[in-house]
C-alpha cells in the first residue's frame, strides 16, 4: 500500500486529493492518502481571497508552455464541475457564459490575429468591433473585444468544499488545525504519518518546509531566502442594480501608470451582485486599502459606467504565492528529496490551473512522469533573468 501526504488544503492541495483519490477508484489500487491543513477549514488562504475566473483562450499570450497547461486545464472543467455536483449535491457557482475581453485601440490588432491561432487550436474565439461590443453588451465601453464562449468562471470555496467532501467519500483522510511545521519529521514519522510520497501544495507555507532545499542550492537570486514572495490583492463585492451582466467582463486598467491594477475582472454572481478585482500589491499596507478600493471602482465605471452606482457590500484580501526565481507555478519532485513533490508557487493562476496541476501530480505519482508539460516548472532554482510566463 502506498502512504501518500499532501500538505495544504487550498484549491491544488484539494485538487491533488481528490484526482489522486479518484484514480484509485478507478483501479482499484491500495493507498492511504492523508491531507494536513494549518486552518480549521480549506481554503482560508489564497484561494478564498480569489474571483475564480478561469481565463484561457482569451488569455493574450498565444503560446507556451503555461498557456498549454492552462487551456489543457479549461477542458477539464466541465466535466470535474459536472462530477463533483453529481457526487455531492453540493451547490458550485460556475459560469458558463464566457468572458468578454475589453480592449483599447493600441493592441487590437495583435488581438485579432489571437483569434486565428485559438481557433487552430480548437477553441471558440471571436473578435468583436466596437459596434458588435455595444450592440451585443451595451453596458460595455471598448474599442474592440475578444468574446470567449468557452472560458468560464467558478466560485472557489464552494469548488474546494465540493473537491474536499468527494475525496472524502473516496477514502481522504483530512486532518484540520494540523500545521506541518518539519518537512522530515513528516517524512520520517511514526507509522501514522510516514509517507511514500508528500505533496507541499501549502502556498505560502512551503517556504518554511523547503528552507533547507534552498540553503542547499544557493538560491542568491532570492533576496529574502524564500521560495516565495507573498503578493497582496484585494477585491470587492458590490451591488449595482439593473447592470444585468451574464458574461464574465476582463479587461486591462486604462492608466497604464497604474502597476497596482494592470488589468482586473467583474464577475457576476446574481441578483446585481457582482466581484470586482483584483489588485497586485507588492509593497505590504494595511488591507483593505481605501485608496486601491476606490480604484477599482473608478476602472470599472471606465469601461461599465454603471458601476458609478456601486455600492460596496464586502471588501476582501489575501496574499498570492509568486516563485521568486522560478516559474509559475512550481511543479515537480525536490533534487535533494525524491520523494517529495511540490506543487505551489502558481501566483494568480491557482483555480484556473487546480485540475491540470492534479493530473500532472497524480501522473508523477502513479507514473514518475507525466504527458503534460510539465518540465519546465521543476523546481529547480534558476536566474530570475531565465524566467517568464508569471501571469
Amino acid at each position: 500500500m502506498q502512504n501518500i501526504n499532501i500538505i495544504g488544503c487550498g484549491v491544488i492541495g484539494a485538487a491533488i486529493a481528490y484526482q489522486l483519490s479518484k484514480t484509485c477508484q478507478e483501479t482499484k489500487c491500495n493507498a492511504s492518502i492523508k491531507v494536513f491543513e494549518a486552518n480549521p477549514a480549506p481554503a482560508m488562504g489564497a484561494t478564498g481571497a480569489a474571483l475564480g475566473v478561469l481565463m484561457a483562450a482569451c488569455s493574450s499570450k498565444a503560446r507556451g508552455d503555461l498557456v498549454s497547461l492552462r487551456l489543457a486545464s479549461l477542458q477539464m472543467y466541465d466535466r470535474l464541475i459536472d462530477e463533483l455536483i453529481a457526487q455531492t449535491n453540493l451547490p458550485i457557482l460556475y459560469n458558463r457564459l464566457g468572458i468578454l475581453n475589453l480592449y483599447r485601440s493600441p493592441v487590437i490588432n495583435k488581438m485579432r490575429s489571437l483569434v486565428e491561432i485559438r481557433q487552430s487550436q480548437g477553441f471558440d474565439l471571436q473578435w468583436l468591433e466596437r459596434s458588435q461590443v455595444l450592440a451585443d453588451f451595451p453596458q460595455c465601453l471598448g474599442d474592440g473585444a475578444l468574446f470567449s464562449p468557452c472560458d468560464r468562471a467558478v466560485h472557489p470555496v464552494q469548488l474546494v468544499q465540493a473537491l474536499v467532501a468527494a475525496a472524502a467519500q473516496n477514502g481522504v483522510q483530512f486532518h484540520w488545525q494540523t500545521p506541518i511545521l518539519d518537512l522530515e519529521a513528516l517524512i520520517m514519522g511514526d507509522r501514522a504519518t510516514a509517507a511514500d510520497v508528500t505533496v507541499i501544495a501549502s502556498g505560502m507555507g512551503a517556504n518554511a518546509l523547503v528552507a533547507d532545499f534552498l540553503q542547499k542550492t544557493v538560491n542568491a537570486d532570492a533576496p529574502s531566502g524564500d521560495l516565495l514572495q507573498p503578493v497582496g490583492g484585494q477585491a470587492l463585492r458590490v451591488r449595482v442594480p439593473d447592470l444585468n451582466l451574464s458574461a464574465v467582463i476582463h479587461a486591462e486598467n486604462p492608466d497604464a501608470g497604474t502597476a497596482t491594477l494592470n488589468d482586473f475582472n467583474i464577475v457576476p454572481l446574481g441578483n446585481d451582485h457582482y466581484w470586482l478585482g483584483a489588485t497586485v500589491e507588492f509593497e505590504r499596507s494595511p488591507l483593505p486599502d481605501p485608496e486601491n478600493v476606490t480604484l477599482l471602482l473608478e476602472v470599472a465605471r471606465a469601461w461599465c459606467p454603471a458601476f458609478a452606482k456601486a455600492e460596496v457590500i464586502a471588501t476582501w484580501a489575501g496574499d498570492r504565492p509568486r516563485p521568486q526565481a522560478a516559474k509559475a507555478p512550481i511543479l515537480g519532485f525536490l533534487s535533494t528529496q525524491p520523494q517529495v513533490l511540490l506543487a505551489t508557487g502558481h501566483y494568480r493562476n491557482g483555480i484556473m490551473m487546480a485540475p491540470v496541476t492534479a493530473q500532472i501530480i497524480s501522473d508523477l505519482i502513479w507514473h514518475g512522469s507525466s504527458d503534460l508539460p510539465w518540465q519546465s516548472f521543476s523546481p529547480i532554482v534558476k536566474n530570475r533573468n531565465e524566467c517568464s510566463d508569471r501571469h
